[in-house]
């Protein structure tokens, strides 16, 4: 097995168990401070990634504005988070029109700086929404159990097996094998997970579902990997060292989560 699989398996198993543990017995407060924090410093890196000649102004703001999405879409409502978007694209026009050195590249600065916004502050904020649902601790837990299971015996599976490259441009290392093994993994764990705490979960619903997650997790890889290798990187961050940054172990989470939560509303029948 790869030296770096064996880096994101040893850091799945001793990450896993300590975040179920304090999701599960923690108080209601703490999720969403670690969403926060997790916020912060993903977009932190992110815009090390995507903006790297960018000023420490423009960052900081970017960093707020995601972490006060990330809040009023939380725990707003479409009045409050719509005007906000007018406001915090109004206030990176301004801010770049501003700051800019070269005119020539403000506006994909706003453009990727509100990209940022959205692909973490928003993306993340859907943990802390399938939390506030009925039986939310359940769904969380679900979420965080089948995609982690589909990202562990992707490794195995691909590490095993893979032969064919899924795609090299942007992922050298997966395999169509190893994208079977996620997915695979994912339906395996989730029906088994549904099985003992969700027993209103009809099980070929589940199946669709957690095929849905599998896949969805993979491309959250895959776009986090895309933006390493648009800024020649290895890894997002050196927050774990020898393990990469934030972004790296949250990656999968950020499809998938939003697609678990518009789901259980409307097909699974989950009412906040």
């Amino acid at each position: 097995m790869a030296k770096i699989e064996k880096k994101k398996m040893w850091t799945a198993i001793f990450i896993i168990p300590p975040l179920i543990f304090l999701i599960t017995l923690g108080p209601s407060i703490l999720l969403p401070l670690m969403v926060l924090i997790i916020t912060l410093l993903g977009m932190r890196e992110f815009y090390a990634l995507a903006l790297p000649s960018s000023g420490r102004v423009e960052r900081v703001v970017g960093i707020l504005l995601g972490l006060m999405l990330s809040v009023f879409f939380s725990y707003g409502n479409a009045e409050i988070v719509y005007p906000f978007l007018v406001l915090v694209l109004l206030a990176l026009s301004v801010l770049f029109m501003i700051t800019s050195q070269n005119l020539l590249t403000a506006v994909s600065n706003v453009s990727i700086t509100f990209f940022g916004i959205f692909y973490i502050g928003f993306l993340l904020s859907h943990v802390i929404l399938i939390r506030n649902q009925t039986d939310g601790k359940e769904w969380l837990l679900f979420l965080m159990i089948t995609v982690w299971a589909g990202d562990i015996i992707a490794l195995f599976s691909g590490a095993l097996f893979g032969r064919h490259k899924l795609y090299p441009k942007i992922s050298p290392n997966k395999t169509y094998e190893g994208l079977l093994g996620a997915i695979s993994g994912s339906v395996l764990i989730g029906l088994l997970f549904a099985s003992l705490f969700l027993p209103d979960f009809n099980k070929g619903l589940c199946i669709l579902v957690t095929i849905g997650m599998g896949i969805l997790g993979q491309l959250g890889d895959f776009t986090e990997s895309m933006l390493k290798r648009s800024a020649q990187v290895k890894d997002s961050g050196s927050l774990i060292p020898g393990h990469g940054g934030v972004l790296d172990r949250v990656d999968s989470f950020l499809f998938s989560a939003p697609f678990l939560y518009y789901l259980l509303p409307h097909v699974l029948k989950v009412t906040p």
